[in-house]
């Protein structure tokens, strides 16, 4: 299996795609420095032995996306696009909260992805998995915890960048969509950067954690709708074993929707 990876020289998506690594896969990583890995002892025999692919890039450029499609499918279509992207938030006084510079990084890097796409053929479609977070969604938000509100309220910028990301995912796929970002976000007329218009999108799964953690994998979480009670924290390995042991050998069970998922 080919992996295309945005977004994992850490957390999420490293966890991921070591995982898939340690099995035998081949994973492509589009990365801003390819020097990440340099001093890294799990990587480097998958490098040294090319099952992992480094190219150098930046998610938000056209030409690098349209140039990292093309080196991910030289030899063959991608099987599997796994979306991890997230920024390193700081913090503001005023408005109080975390916040994001740019602020919608990861809604202009899915777009860019898409954009730069080059085949729409549902057949050879990969399957996407895009990183996304509970409280992105109206239902989701509804749903947070009391106790957990205060920090959920200081989470509301990235928040706001990863309800711009699920609605460029949303169009896509052509699922109902109840996202409205911000024209900070997602500036009017951005869907005429999509040159396959909407719906073409075929093969896709948005996964919303509760607050990361940083603990060891435990393979004890649940997983349910954007209504799940009691959404609290997970680890970010959690959610790489979910996805590798879980949703990718399960896909019929989960493909085509948003998940949430919490310890």
């Amino acid at each position: 299996m080919k992996v295309f990876a945005i977004g994992a020289s850490r957390n999420i998506g490293y966890y991921s795609a070591l995982r898939l690594l340690q099995e035998g896969h081949h994973v492509v990583y589009l990365l801003r420095k390819t020097s990440v890995f340099d001093s890294n002892e799990e990587m480097k025999p998958f490098i040294e032995s090319g099952l992992a692919e480094l190219v150098q890039g930046d998610a938000l450029s056209w030409d690098d996306g349209t140039r990292a499609w093309a080196q991910a499918t030289l030899d063959g279509p991608v099987d599997v696009v796994l979306f991890s992207l997230g920024l390193m938030a700081s913090i503001s006084i005023f408005p109080l909260g975390f916040v994001l510079d740019p602020p919608n990084a990861c809604t202009n890097a899915l777009l860019n992805i898409f954009a730069t796409f080059p085949n729409t053929t549902s057949t050879t479609q990969p399957r996407f998995v895009i990183i996304s977070a509970f409280g992105s969604t109206k239902a989701s938000k509804a749903s947070v915890p009391f106790l957990m509100k205060p920090l959920y309220y200081m989470l509301k910028g990235p928040h706001a960048d990863k309800t711009g990301m699920e609605e460029v995912c949303a169009y896509s796929a052509g699922w109902p969509d109840e996202h409205k970002a911000t024209k900070e976000i997602l500036p009017a007329g951005w869907e005429g950067r999509l040159k396959h218009g909407r719906g073409w999108l075929k093969h896709a799964v948005v996964i919303r954690p509760g607050i990361f953690t940083d603990g060891e994998v435990t393979g004890k979480y649940r997983v349910g709708d954007d209504q799940m009670r009691g959404v609290y924290m997970i680890s970010r390995k959690d959610i790489a074993h979910f996805i590798v042991t879980d949703l990718l050998p399960n896909w019929e069970k989960y493909g085509g929707r948003g998940i949430s998922i919490a310890n």
